[in-house]
């Protein structure tokens, strides 16, 4: 009998050894199965090594406006200066990024610019004219000065750009351009159409040679241009994910300029605030 007791428990043992075994590796196999699901999304499996971000590289668009604005002063050939003056202008090129493994991303925008301004000034000038009675008398006339400038540039823009609050970021580049191409037009307008002489007698007053009361006294590309230009270019914008690899991303930019436009001028730039609409594509 008592043979037969250690038999049974013997067995009994041997039973539960041979239960217990595959209940164990099923337990390993379900818990290493979770932990290597849970590493999926971790870049780096190394369980010491801190978490690092996805890098990548993306290629891109950009076109925009830019609303001009005048710094300084600039003198057209009669000795004329023109300040406060303001415009628009295309903006347009290629880009790419690079993003790092922190918040910070480099890249270049490179394309076409146009910086244009508009600038204009009135004054009274006594000029002589003759009345009706066949007198000549020197009496006030008042004019419009109006000059246009056109820049058109080819520019490059390296920059680094700071992520924060999930898909914002702030960007500062350094803007460097070649002006390829200018011009400066100056236009002279009468706007007196009528005039009254000392002696009472009004008549109408025009310029000779002129049937619209306008004369163009300058037009042809800028003097002394500087053509390099160097500046800051500071933006904000957001990122907007329209597909896996697709990028929209808005973007309000201000240009700082550092270098003038005229090689002798101490004070004339041109300043720009540029809306710009960028698409990139994960390479």
């Amino acid at each position: 009998m008592i043979s037969s007791r250690q038999s049974s428990q013997t067995l009994t043992r041997f039973k539960t050894v041979r239960l217990t075994k595959p209940l164990l590796i099923a337990i390993v196999i379900l818990v290493s199965g979770s932990i290597a699901n849970s590493q999926v999304n971790v870049l780096d499996s190394d369980p010491i090594a801190a978490r690092k971000r996805l890098v990548y590289s993306q290629l891109g668009g950009y076109v925009g406006i830019g609303f001009n604005g005048q710094g300084g002063t600039f003198t057209t050939a009669c000795n004329c200066e023109f300040n406060g003056g303001a415009g628009t202008g295309l903006a347009a090129g290629l880009m790419f990024e690079r993003l790092t493994r922190s918040e910070f991303t480099w890249g270049i925008a490179a394309g076409y610019e146009n910086r244009s301004i508009n600038s204009r000034f009135r004054e009274v000038e006594g000029v002589v004219q003759t009345s009706p009675g066949g007198k000549e008398y020197t009496v006030p006339l008042t004019f419009l000065n109006e000059a246009n400038l056109n820049l058109s540039l080819f520019t490059a823009t390296p920059y680094v750009k700071y992520e924060f609050l999930n898909f914002f970021y702030a960007r500062l580049g350094v803007s460097l351009g070649y002006v390829f191409s200018s011009g400066l037009s100056h236009v002279k307008t009468l706007e007196s159409s009528t005039v009254t002489f000392p002696n009472g007698e009004t008549g109408s007053v025009n310029i000779p040679g002129s049937n619209d009361g306008s004369v163009l006294l300058e037009d042809g590309p800028v003097k002394d241009l500087r053509a390099f230009q160097l500046g800051l270019m500071f933006g904000v914008g957001k990122d907007i994910r329209l597909s896996k690899k697709v990028f929209l991303s808005p973007i309000i930019q201000y240009l700082l300029p550092i270098t003038t436009i005229g090689a002798n001028s101490t004070s004339f730039t041109v300043r720009s605030l540029q809306i710009s609409v960028e698409v990139r594509h994960i390479l």
